[in-house]
């Protein structure tokens, strides 16, 4: 048998030691219930925390990765709005912005995701994407989830997959008013098909999604026998919302319908003689955010994507171009969505779908 003696300054190193695992041992235990970056995992574990102590552990561990990377079909300077404030709260994480066109964006980040190695963290697509774009995405519920009226909600954690219309562009109704007496504007799709306006509207020559979402919200009839009736007006067709905003400003139009809202809303701000109404039946593009499956920087993603759906951000959002309509229940917004229509999101439409409408609209609109 081995007789061990221990003297005054072994105790002391004993007890010391013991003292010094007793303070790491904490920070192992909370290290070990941190899952990995990249990891479904991650993502489970962030959805069960709590508010406060969610926020805790994503500054943390968003801070030691130190950057995101978003994918976004969005101009630069409306992704600056939310991607110069995140920046300064959280100087330590680097932002890049990759801005990329729709079917890239799709593309890109399934080709990644099914790869294994995913190069975005967040991608900011839009509603009609989302069916081909949600088996990449991941399935993390924001804090602000229940801040947000269901329609503006897509997917769940049960799914999978998750995407947030953080703000939606409405279409509208506009019109020059130095030739549209105020008596005589059309508030409603049915108004504007008056041959009234023969020979003096105008819209955009991409219909498809249009026709799909007049059958969503009124019935197949009704809306195949109202896009007869606007197809009679013998409209001007111009290749984007671009061009059809430069026709009106121009004077080459006296009403354009299906015309998103941020734009007459920056013609009337910038003194032209156009006003607008929203439109009825109210179509609207909901521009989405959500988090890539295996992100790299799952923390810092998740991070973005609060920051991005937090109302002060949709508030920033408002003021810096109107003509947008938000669903978040907090908040103060130019535009109450309590006064609106019932909104019609434009959605998905599958390729068969798609070339049957295309069809529909050259028969009724371009061969006149």
């Amino acid at each position: 048998m081995m007789d061990f003696k221990i003297g005054r300054r072994g105790i002391l190193k004993g007890m010391s030691a013991a003292l010094a695992c007793a303070v790491c041992m904490p920070r192992i235990a909370f290290a070990q219930e941190t899952p990995a970056s990249g990891t479904m995992e991650a993502i489970t574990y962030l959805n069960g925390l709590s508010g406060s102590e969610r926020q805790q552990v994503l500054e943390r561990e968003a801070k030691r990765e130190g950057r995101v990377v978003i994918y976004g079909a969005l101009g630069i300077d409306r992704a600056d709005v939310f991607i110069k404030p995140f920046k300064e709260r959280y100087p330590d994480i680097t932002v890049d912005f990759v801005r990329l066109r729709e079917p890239e964006l799709v593309e890109r980040t399934n080709l990644e995701v099914n790869a294994g190695r995913p190069g975005a963290d967040i991608v900011i697509s839009n509603v009609p994407w989302l069916n081909l774009l949600s088996s990449s995405l991941s399935g993390y519920v924001p804090m602000t989830w229940d801040r947000f009226l269901d329609t503006y909600r897509f997917g769940s954690a049960e799914e999978g997959w998750t995407a947030i219309a953080y703000e939606v562009l409405p279409s509208t109704i506009a019109w020059r008013t130095d030739r549209v007496k105020s008596d005589e504007v059309p508030k409603t799709l049915e108004a504007v098909a008056d041959p009234h306006w023969r020979g003096r509207a105008g819209t955009t020559s991409h219909l498809e999604a249009m026709i799909d979402g007049l059958q969503h919200a009124i019935g197949e009839d009704k809306a195949s026998a109202l896009v007869d009736r606007l197809a009679q007006l013998e409209n001007k067709l111009y290749p984007s919302i671009a061009a059809l905003s430069d026709a009106l400003s121009a004077g080459e139009i006296d009403l354009a319908w299906n015309f998103g809202a941020h734009r007459p809303t920056r013609l009337k701000a910038q003194g032209a003689p156009v006003d607008f109404v929203f439109q009825d039946p109210l179509l609207a593009l909901g521009i989405t955010v959500s988090i890539v499956k295996g992100a790299p920087n799952s923390y810092a993603a998740a991070l973005l994507m609060e920051f991005i759906t937090q109302p002060s951000t949709l508030e920033a959002l408002d003021k810096s171009e109107g003509g947008r309509i938000f669903g978040s229940i907090e908040g103060s917004f130019t535009i109450d969505v309590k006064t609106l229509p019932p909104v019609t999101f434009i959605g998905p439409i599958d390729e068969n779908r798609f070339a049957e409408l295309s069809r529909e609209a050259e028969v009724k609109f371009l061969r006149r």
